[in-house]
């Protein structure tokens, strides 16, 4: 495996860093990408869903990534969007060197993550992106997005009256109550396809936050899944032994990453 760290802040603040398998076979096919934001409330950067994920998807024959958003007082908009769009990009100018078909790039987010990853999926054509990076809107857009129990309403926490619900200390983006954020007012005929997974039993994102912008999707006809599991929790990311322990690996939820997989091949395949 070759593994790279490509900075986009100067501090290397915000980066990507790249997982890339450096055995290839004979005749071997274009690899796709997978690039995992990792959740954290916006306050911090989850490992168990950034290197967890990134080496689960390799393993399935993805190049993978992991994107260091900013979080804290930088995450205001247009911060975060116009990084996960920074990082499509990179990885779609590397494709070649890396192996990779630039038509089946993925991002995956997880919590927070799935925020950015949706914000990208519905806002990859927002002018502030080409404005601040360049180029045209097309060499932003993801090709899917997975968004596991992530926040598409931020009225579902904040104006909540539910006495199970756990509200942690909200980052920036989320304390601005930024408009961007909910998502299910940007879903357009133009919005990436998503692959979807939450827990029922979740107390710091309702699960409804994954059926609303499924509706959306829906109401435009486009493709989408949708898996809510009826046991476990918030913040299972990929639930194998890289991410949980034993005892904690729910075999119920650990179900999500074949089925993600196996829609992932199907919408490649369709749209090769």
């Amino acid at each position: 495996m070759i593994y790279q760290q490509i900075n986009y802040t100067e501090d290397g603040r915000v980066n990507l860093k790249a997982y890339i398998p450096d055995v290839l076979f004979q005749d071997a096919p274009l690899r796709p990408a997978m690039i995992a934001c990792p959740g954290g409330a916006w306050v911090f950067l989850a490992p168990a869903e950034g290197e967890g994920v990134a080496l689960t998807f390799l393993k399935e024959g993805f190049v993978s990534f992991v994107l260091n958003y900013s979080i804290g007082d930088h995450s205001e908009f247009p911060n975060p969007l116009v990084e996960i769009s920074w990082a499509i990009r990179t990885v779609r100018e590397h494709a070649e060197e890396w192996h990779i078909d630039p038509d089946r790039i993925a991002i995956s987010g997880y919590s927070a993550g799935a925020s950015v990853c949706s914000m990208s999926a519905t806002q990859w054509m927002d002018p502030v992106i080409t404005k601040t990076l360049g180029g045209t809107s097309e060499m932003y857009k993801p090709n899917a997005a997975v968004l596991a129990y992530g926040c598409n309403d931020l009225g579902t926490i904040f104006d909540s009256d539910d006495p199970d619900l756990v509200i942690p200390s909200p980052g920036k983006i989320t304390a601005d109550r930024t408009k961007q954020i909910d998502v299910v007012n940007y879903v357009t005929k133009d919005t990436a396809p998503i692959f979807f997974y939450h827990c029922r039993n979740d107390v710091l994102v309702p699960v409804r936050n994954t059926w609303m912008l499924a509706e959306k999707m829906d109401e435009y006809k486009l493709p989408f899944e949708l898996h809510i599991f009826g046991t476990g929790q918030h913040g299972m990311s990929v639930n194998n032994r890289l991410t949980a322990k034993k005892e904690d690996i729910d075999p119920s939820v650990t179900q999500w990453v074949p089925l993600c997989i196996a829609w992932l091949d199907q919408l490649f395949e369709k749209h090769s």
